[in-house]
C-alpha cells in the first residue's frame, strides 16, 4: 500500500475529492490532478503492485477511470471538495442502444 493510502480511503469514506500527485509514463516528470478515489486493488503476488483507481472527471459527464500503479504514486493529498459517486457516468445515453 502506498503511504497515503489512509488519505485515499478517508477520502473515499468522507465522499471528498484527492489530489494526486503522479509520475508520467516515462517516469521522468510528474503531474498533479484533482480526481475521485474510488478504490485499490492489492497485489496479486509479490512481482506485482497495488493499483489506485480514479475518476478523472475533467470531461465533464464523461470521465475516465484510471488505474495507477503505487510505483507511480507520489503523493495522495485530501481537498474540501466533495464528489458524489451516484453522478459518476461511465458511458454516456448515447452510447446505450435499446434492449428489445
Amino acid at each position: 500500500m502506498h503511504r497515503d493510502h489512509k488519505i485515499f480511503i478517508q477520502a473515499i469514506k468522507d465522499r471528498k475529492k484527492v489530489l494526486i500527485k503522479r509520475r508520467t509514463e516515462k517516469g521522468r516528470n510528474a503531474s498533479t490532478k484533482v480526481c475521485c478515489p474510488l478504490f485499490c486493488i492489492p497485489a496479486s503476488n509479490k512481482g506485482s503492485c497495488d493499483h489506485y483507481y480514479f475518476w478523472e472527471d475533467e470531461k465533464g459527464l464523461k470521465g475516465d477511470v484510471v488505474s495507477v500503479k503505487t510505483d507511480d504514486i507520489v503523493h495522495i493529498g485530501q481537498t474540501h471538495e466533495p464528489f458524489d459517486p451516484v453522478g459518476l457516468t461511465l458511458v454516456s445515453n448515447e452510447n446505450i442502444s435499446p434492449e428489445h
